[in-house]
């Protein structure tokens, strides 16, 4: 099963000058003259991460858990369900013993198709994981972006006197891009709760998958030898009946 990763703070993340001193010239320098576009400053991080947020289907998850709970039941009744079971003649005129054999071949029937139906939900469920996996890795690339875009305008609320001389104006935007700095961290705070949740998800599923293998590779090897064992002692107490009968039948000749 994968490990929780915790994720790195974001003023802890590693960051290149040259790519922040890219942002500031490219994104934030031109909204000096347009400060209305503030509100779209690093928005298509925002978007990209917010797109790729989607854990693995809970419903999936619980269809393979409920599946494999249906499977180990299944197999705590073959003791009931495949017993040998000896029939007079007018039980066996009536048809009882056919009906109990059928019953035999139709719990075989129930739990073949519970496990064909745990091997497809497994297959999907893997295939979820992968999907998940590579969406968090997309999402960890985006958030050293976004880690970049907020590092870049603290540092640019320091720098931008340089290029506003009229105080007022200053001021204004010093505002505007704290609270859109604040905004970024608040909406990176969330997205890092769902990116926990994907990892939860993956967890969830990776374990449930673990379940079927081990039922499939210990539990159904160990029913199947247990079947067969009590099958063969019941066909050897049987043997042992009818030789008995056999025998008494001689003597009373």
């Amino acid at each position: 099963m994968q490990a929780l990763t915790p994720l790195v703070p974001l003023h802890q993340i590693e960051l290149r000058t040259e790519q922040l001193l890219l942002i500031q010239r490219n994104e934030l320098l031109p909204l000096l003259q347009q400060p209305l576009l503030l509100n779209q400053y690093a928005q298509q991080q925002v978007q990209a991460q917010a797109t790729l947020l989607k854990s693995i289907d809970p419903e999936l998850t619980q269809q393979l858990s409920q599946v494999i709970v249906e499977i180990i039941q299944q197999l705590s009744q073959s003791s009931k369900k495949l017993r040998n079971k000896r029939f007079n003649r007018l039980q066996q005129w009536l048809g009882i013993d056919l009906e109990f054999d059928h019953g035999k071949v139709h719990y075989i029937q129930q739990l073949d198709q519970s496990i064909d139906h745990a091997n497809q939900l497994s297959r999907r469920v893997a295939l979820e994981i992968s999907q998940s996996q590579t969406r968090y890795q997309q999402l960890l690339a985006l958030r050293i972006e976004m880690a970049q875009y907020i590092a870049a305008a603290q540092q640019f609320s320091k720098d931008c006197p340089v290029f506003i001389r009229d105080a007022q104006t200053l001021e204004h935007f010093q505002q505007r891009l704290a609270q859109k700095i604040q905004s970024l961290n608040t909406v990176q705070s969330s997205h890092d709760l769902a990116m926990v949740q994907m990892q939860l998800s993956q967890q969830l599923a990776f374990g449930l998958i673990d379940r079927f293998k081990e039922a499939q590779q210990v539990l159904l090897p160990a029913w199947q030898y247990h079947v067969k064992l009590s099958q063969t002692q019941n066909d050897q107490r049987t043997n042992r009946t009818i030789d008995y009968a056999e025998l008494n039948r001689n003597r009373d000749k």
